[in-house]
């Protein structure tokens, strides 16, 4: 533990301060080389809640590039990051840098073991977001019978990698997201030899990338074996495709409600569901005052503008029979 001194922690402080810049440094590394460019780097720092405008990224790279490039490749390994963050430790900057460092929970880290990963390469996985999915599995498939096996999952165990295992549970959900995708009857769901295992497997993958899915580099193997970041890369893909199925002007003529000055049906339909969900939130977001959201991933994981959303679309009780829903909003800050 090298580090632990220049960091000013204890050995066993510095193992849990190690793991999660291996999460915030994989994360971060955008082309997964192991080293991390200036504009990675600005990832990296804004990942941690910590943005900082680029004079300073610039400055701290310059700083490096002198001091801390052992070998002048031009490239910062991880240790060299760390060796950025005892730099400037005693900044306002790294001091909050750290606060967030520090307090950073639910992402855990695994170690690479894919032939197509390097020794020792980090991969990490939110917590919260298996959480979420093994909820929203369970509650789709819990009067299913050929999934009684494994349903319902605890979200707080590592049930979802095992449940995935033989298959059964990926072809049950691409065929919620995509009706009739997959025929009932080629999958196997007795007598699950490694062999009939296998058959599942390929069956999934194949089915995953018909309706949509990017499954380059998953294997079968990485399924049964339950490989945390790959599952759930490959569920959320799935998951997505189904929610987003219904977000199309043929199935919902309240959209129309969207259209902007001079645009007409056709201008609307051109538009994927992601950018109808987008405006669909900003048409809300508008309406309560709140200033408008450019995407659906780093403008929204503050739950900011979900507080708004929610307050939008609540049923004020105004119908006949519909009772009134409020939204606490006394935590929103």
């Amino acid at each position: 533990h090298f580090f632990a001194p220049l960091l000013g922690v204890s050995s066993i402080k510095y193992r849990h301060i190690s793991k999660t810049f291996c999460c915030l440094f994989s994360s971060s590394d955008l082309n997964s080389n192991g080293f991390i460019c200036d504009y990675e780097l600005h990832e990296l720092f804004k990942e941690a809640s910590l943005p900082l405008p680029g004079y300073k990224v610039r400055e701290i790279i310059q700083k490096l590039m002198i001091d801390g490039d052992k070998n002048k490749d031009g490239k910062i390994s991880f240790e060299e990051f760390v060796y950025i963050f005892q730099e400037v430790k005693s900044s306002d900057i790294a001091k909050t840098f750290r606060r967030a460092i520090n307090r950073k929970e639910g992402i855990c880290a695994i170690g690479g073991t894919s032939e197509l990963s390097s020794e020792g390469t980090q991969h990490s996985y939110s917590e919260e977001e298996k959480y979420a999915f093994v909820n929203w599995i369970n509650k789709a498939l819990e009067n299913d019978p050929d999934c009684r096996h494994v349903i319902p999952m605890n979200p707080n165990t590592d049930d979802l990698f095992n449940a995935v295992g033989d298959g059964i549970v990926l072809c049950k959900m691409i065929n919620l997201s995509v009706p009739d995708t997959i025929d009932e009857r080629a999958i196997n769901k007795k007598k699950l030899t490694p062999f009939i295992i296998q058959e599942n497997l390929n069956l999934a993958l194949n089915s995953a990338s018909a309706i949509g899915c990017h499954v380059v580099n998953i294997g079968a193997e990485d399924l049964r074996e339950g490989k945390p970041h790959l599952v759930l890369g490959l569920l959320w893909q799935i998951i997505k495709i189904g929610l987003f199925a219904d977000i199309e002007l043929s199935r919902n003529e309240a959209l129309a409600a969207l259209l902007r000055d001079g645009e007409n049906l056709e201008d609307l339909m051109k538009l994927s569901p992601e950018e109808l969900l987008l405006r669909w939130a900003n048409f809300h977001l508008e309406n309560a005052g709140w200033h408008k959201i450019s995407n659906l991933s780093s403008d929204i994981k503050d739950s900011r503008a979900y507080f708004h959303l929610l307050n939008q679309i609540a049923p004020k009780g105004q119908k006949e029979g519909e009772p009134q829903i409020d939204i606490n909003m006394s935590g929103f800050n």
